[in-house]
């Protein structure tokens, strides 16, 4: 009797195990994705399906709510990720996507709690991890709020309790990543966790090293994070610790955060998708960056990682134009020396309104105004003043400074309208007025591309050895440098 027993219950779990198994395989063989919903409680309404990336949310599908039922469907499958349910602009909630074929049940009065996932391995455990966090911010909450006035024994026990909750915490945390390892919500979690910085080394003098702690953070900034799985790209995780790493721990200098964009290129090679956008949003955002200077980052991208061929997913035409633009930058970056105004035999070229030959190394001062603007520009009309003022009140400080003032256009007597009216014949006025056989006007040099001329006014600040100190600034930029220069 008892091995009828065993057979039976033999047969009923090889039954069972292969029911379950074979309800993933149908799952896995179905196309597209089908999510459903079901939340006791929600109006009919519409509901959006959305996902993480670049520090956003994007909307990639959306369902009508009937009686509190809804589905999220179509041909192609999602890619994997954390998404949003967003339910109003104030009530969400987040689900991952790793399968395609999955359910849901919840209650209004309690989305976290009260969810529930069918044929979803992921989310079932992302849900209890959800839950036992939310619970111990329940806990922890009134403890904070009671140790903002504790003193004495009070406050002693407060803290206790609350190392007990923290103790727990990271008690769940490890056991969760080592019983889900598996899962992706363990990436994000372990994405979360900051590296363990040990006990600073001593100095020379014995003290502690104080520096040891931000340079091993540092360098072990990215341990935790995946770059093999390009899914961490569609979490909120990824781009808030590319921006910590490259705005709060670099130092916010070209040269410096290129070193730190190379190290994160380097990681993000693990993931071809990964790097594409590495590589993008850093180039991008340098090129379009408002702090002076930072353009020197976004060359630096073109001439490492464009013009070797290592962005395939950019076409030839967008490739020249990339590569262009940087070869436009190069040759003016903050600390280069500034472009000799000389032709394509190297003589100069710039002459003054009596034809005379200038150039910036025959002016002998502390700092360089260089300016560009066209006699016939309303801007400049209204700007070339106040520079003109703000640098006569320098002089009158006691500053070493001159002007180098480059006209851009090609009428002669408008330029010289220009300077009367302007009452700068104190600069050094020069222009590059050169007509062909047929009276089209001629440049002598690509010093427009130099100097990435392509509208006025454009000033540029120069020291004494005509390198460049500040770029495409305004004229109360020139006084402000200046004077924080000479406090230094």
């Amino acid at each position: 009797m008892k091995k009828i027993f065993l057979l039976i219950a033999v047969v009923t779990f090889t039954f069972t195990s292969n029911s379950q198994n074979l309800v993933e395989l149908l799952q896995s063989q179905k196309s597209g994705h089908k999510i459903t919903g079901s939340i006791t409680g929600l109006k009919d309404s519409t509901v959006i399906l959305a996902y993480y990336f670049g520090g956003k949310q994007y909307a990639t599908d959306t369902a009508v709510v009937t009686n509190g039922e809804f589905t999220f469907e179509g041909e192609k499958e999602l890619k994997g990720g954390m998404y949003l349910v967003v339910l109003s602009e104030s009530r969400y909630f987040d689900i991952i996507v790793s399968e395609q074929h999955f359910s849901f049940t919840t209650k209004t009065d309690d989305l976290i709690g009260e969810m529930t996932f069918r044929n979803s391995k992921e989310n079932t455990p992302f849900y209890e991890y959800l839950n036992f966090i939310t619970q111990m911010q329940k806990d922890v909450t009134p403890i904070r709020k009671a140790l903002e006035t504790a003193t004495g024994d009070t406050k002693n026990k407060l803290q206790e309790k609350a190392k007990e909750i923290d103790s727990k915490v990271k008690n769940y945390r490890s056991n969760f990543t080592k019983n889900n390892s598996d899962k992706f919500f363990t990436k994000i979690v372990n994405a979360t966790t900051d590296p363990v910085i040990p006990e600073s080394p001593l100095d020379s003098l014995g003290n502690p090293d104080k520096t040891f702690p931000y340079l091993f953070y540092k360098k072990h900034f990215w341990d935790n994070i995946d770059f093999s799985d390009e899914r961490m790209l569609r979490t909120p995780i990824f781009y808030s610790k590319m921006d910590q790493y490259l705005d709060k721990l670099t130092v916010k200098h070209p040269d410096s955060i290129n070193v730190s964009a190379d190290v994160l290129v380097e990681h993000s090679r693990a993931n071809s998708e990964i790097f594409q956008y590495v590589v993008s949003y850093i180039t991008s955002t340098y090129e379009r960056s408002k702090i002076m200077g930072m353009d020197a980052v976004f060359v630096h991208m073109v001439e490492n990682y464009y013009i070797t061929n290592q962005c395939d997913w950019v076409d030839s035409t967008q490739l020249v134009k990339i590569a262009d633009r940087a070869q436009k930058i190069a040759p003016n970056l903050i600390g280069r020396k500034a472009s000799e105004f000389l032709d394509f035999y190297g003589r100069p070229f710039m002459k003054d309104t009596l034809e005379k030959l200038h150039t910036l190394q025959e002016i002998n001062a502390d700092y360089t105004v260089l300016i560009f603007y066209g006699p016939t520009c309303g801007h400049c009309k209204k700007e070339i003043p106040k520079v003109k003022n703000d640098v006569d009140s320098l002089i009158d400080a006691g500053y070493n400074i001159k002007t180098f003032a480059v006209a851009t256009e090609f009428d002669k007597t408008e330029w010289k309208k220009f300077i009367n009216k302007q009452k700068i014949g104190d600069w050094t006025n020069v222009a590059d007025i050169n007509h062909d056989e047929e009276g089209n006007p001629v440049a002598s040099s690509d010093w427009r591309d130099k100097y990435d001329i392509y509208s006025t006014p454009v000033i540029y600040l120069l020291d004494k050895e005509k390198k460049i100190i500040a770029k495409r600034i305004t004229h109360t930029q020139i006084v402000e440098i200046i004077s924080r220069l000479d406090v230094n």
